[in-house]
């Protein structure tokens, strides 16, 4: 359940749609808000105040029929240009980035500024009355002007003008190749202090012996779905191998692909078996149809290599922009030597081993972040020498002996390529 709803919050930030329904939803508590001060209250307190004028009806339906007009026009053009940003932005550095610009703050708050400035006059202004009303009705209708709810439309319009002048300015920026990198190594950094499983119920010391399992695995667990593992609960799985005292072995890590029927976790020998144990361990594992970044910091990695192999691609040509990559990179790997990675081993409380995670090693790292784009290096000098000197920096200040022959390998590689051609 708990890598459920954190793979749920990730989608719901990651909705275009979710900041600007919220605000909508508070433009129209705001706006009966208002609307009830003014007819409990009056608008003789008002008066008082210096800040306030008095409108009359006509003059209050065309202040709030304008502003509805221009804040509705303002909101279509405030998404033509988000989508137009999002498509040039998606074309040049991948479609895998959609989701980080999907979940730009700035655009969301914008659209929704300009919506709920819409809904909250269209509201106000149904209430505005005059004094005329048609001899056919048989009503009794006094003049009424909300004079508060039309000061707190002028304060809207104005926050709404301040919040175009500074879409004006974030469009351009939140495209920019300097802002995307920055976003992705922010998201890089944050991983890593949270590497898989580094919450997964306690790490086994690495100094003392694996325990030797009293059982064997005998029961697999088959995915029932097809999809990408999006997060593993370490809760769900935590009380299930405490709950009937076994060992799970997980076959799969966050980001892999899993096949219909494809074996993802392993259990030892438990009594009574069933399909019931075998849907308390697959409620442990989130699956869906993309990847994600909750536990699987490789998927950002991969985002780095992929605007790094599209900038150095025939069609684009821009070395300097996979140099930027490559600098990213290259903090990542310093990050990287100087942490521990997390053992596969987790025990509970009582210092029993419960679950053996998938193994990630620094060489994972490495093939994803060296490996991968060496073949599209290679073939631009610029970029070639700027990575093999980006590598040998991080080797220098590297203290991981393990991480440092990893990278001098790809560099020699690199470099016996170079000299081929």
């Amino acid at each position: 359940m708990k890598a459920y709803l954190q793979q749920l919050i990730y989608r719901v930030k990651g909705s275009y749609w979710f900041i600007p329904s919220l605000m909508v939803f508070s433009a129209i508590v705001l706006s009966q808000l208002t609307i009830w001060i003014d007819r409990t209250f009056g608008n003789s307190w008002l008066q008082d105040y210096w800040f306030t004028s008095m409108n009359q009806p006509d003059g209050a339906r065309a202040l709030l029929a304008t502003v509805a007009g221009s804040m509705i026009t303002v909101a279509g053009v405030t998404f033509s240009l988000t989508i137009l940003a999002v498509s040039h932005a998606t074309s040049h550095f991948g479609p895998r980035l959609l989701d980080n610009f999907m979940r730009d703050r700035g655009n969301q708050i914008t659209l929704g500024t300009f919506v709920a400035t819409f809904l909250y006059c269209l509201l106000v202004l149904r209430v505005v009355r005059g004094e005329a009303v048609p001899e056919s009705w048989d009503l009794t209708v006094e003049a009424f002007v909300p004079q508060l709810s039309l000061f707190v439309s002028l304060v809207l319009t104005i926050a709404s003008v301040g919040e175009l002048i500074y879409f004006i300015h974030h469009v351009p920026d939140s495209i920019h190749i300097s802002t995307v990198l920055r976003r992705l190594a922010t998201d890089m950094s944050g991983k890593f202090d949270e590497l898989y499983p580094e919450t997964l119920g306690i790490a086994l010391d690495e100094d003392r012996d694996v325990p030797v399992l009293a059982k064997d695995f005998l029961h697999t667990v088959p995915s029932s779905v097809t999809g990408y593992l999006q997060g593993i609960d370490e809760d769900e799985l935590m009380s299930f191998a405490e709950e009937h005292q076994a060992v799970v072995r997980l076959k799969k890590r966050p980001g892999d692909f899993v096949c219909r029927s494809e074996i993802i976790a392993e259990v030892t020998r438990t009594e009574g078996w069933g399909e019931d144990h075998l849907d308390q361990v697959r409620r442990g594992f989130t699956i869906g149809f993309s990847r994600t970044p909750t536990q699987d910091v490789f998927f950002i990695l991969n985002e780095f290599v992929e605007v790094a192999t599209r900038a150095l691609s025939p069609g684009v040509n821009d070395p300097f922009t996979a140099m930027q990559c490559i600098d990213w990179l290259s903090d990542g790997l310093v990050q990287l030597s100087q942490r521990q990675l997390p053992t596969r081993y987790r025990t509970d409380d009582n210092e029993e081993l419960r679950i053996i995670t998938t193994e990630v090693t620094r060489a994972d790292f490495v093939d994803a972040m060296l490996w991968q784009l060496i073949p599209y290096v290679r073939d631009d000098r610029n970029a070639s020498q700027y990575f093999v000197a980006s590598m040998k920096r991080v080797i220098e200040i590297s203290n991981c002996k393990t991480l440092n022959e990893l990278i001098e390998e790809t560099i020699q590689t690199l470099e016996e390529s170079s000299d081929r051609e």
